[in-house]
């Protein structure tokens, strides 16, 4: 892709991507300071990746965002009711920006500082990824499953850390799969066919790995004593867990963009 290209589908993506993001601040979507953090993330991926991947960073993202926001509002009432809902309507905060949005930054950093090896593309494709795995699996699973505990496999209820089910597990591998198809922007049209099924593939487990790694921080470390992490630092370590896994996997089956 030429330059001109790559410029004019940049300016394009940052364009429609502040415009929703201020229109999710001006519905009270977001706060002020979820507002400025999405900005900042945004202006930072575009620069770390470059001109030939920050439009997909920022796409990626934007991506997430969206389908986030719009799985949040799936039956609320009733969640409101099971006590389960997220606060303020659903409002996000910069603690939701730091926990879905840390890890791929690191990994985006990463790929600034080692002469851009295209593998922690990939990474930041799995952490994004889990991101969006969670967040479905979460709004959609407290919503229509009965939970049952990841490390024990009891009923537990709705809303109890480290909460699993039926519904939850579809819901993270539906989205794991929307990041997934996003993040192939990331691999060249002029790669083998193959192997932009097998990057498909190693970002839809990776983003459900690292689902399935929060729910079990969930239940083992989560508001538990001696590290009481909160749920946003539960995010943090799942996110970058499904990095993780994805290079992992993406190194062993010999993934190249």
């Amino acid at each position: 892709m030429a330059f001109s290209e790559h410029l004019v589908i940049t300016a394009i993506t940052v364009s429609v991507a502040f415009s929703f993001v201020l229109h999710a601040y001006s519905k009270r979507k977001i706060n002020a300071s979820a507002f400025i953090g999405t900005l900042t993330l945004g202006a930072l991926i575009l620069f770390l990746f470059g001109l030939e991947f920050g439009y997909v960073g920022l796409l990626a993202l934007f991506a997430f965002f969206l389908l986030g926001n719009l799985v949040t509002r799936y039956k609320y009432d009733k969640k409101l009711k099971l006590g389960v809902a997220e606060g303020n309507k659903g409002m996000r905060d910069i603690n939701n920006v730091l926990g879905n949005g840390l890890s791929p930054l690191i990994f985006a950093v990463l790929y600034a500082i080692s002469s851009q090896n295209t593998i922690f593309l990939l990474g930041f494709s799995g952490a994004v990824a889990t991101a969006c795995a969670d967040t479905f699996s979460t709004e959609i699973g407290q919503a229509e499953g009965n939970p049952r505990l990841i490390t024990t496999l009891k009923k537990v209820p709705v809303g109890t850390n480290g909460g699993v089910s039926s519904p939850g597990f579809g819901a993270a591998l539906l989205g794991s799969s929307l990041i997934s198809l996003v993040c192939l922007a990331f691999v060249s049209s002029n790669v083998e066919t193959h192997i932009r099924i097998t990057f498909f593939f190693v970002c839809l487990l990776a983003g459900f790995s690292g689902c399935v790694a929060d729910s079990f921080f969930g239940a083992t470390v989560e508001d538990r004593n001696p590290l009481n992490l909160n749920k946003h630092h539960v995010n943090i370590l799942a996110t970058l867990s499904g990095g993780i896994v994805a290079i992992v996997l993406g190194y062993s089956l010999g993934v190249g963009i």
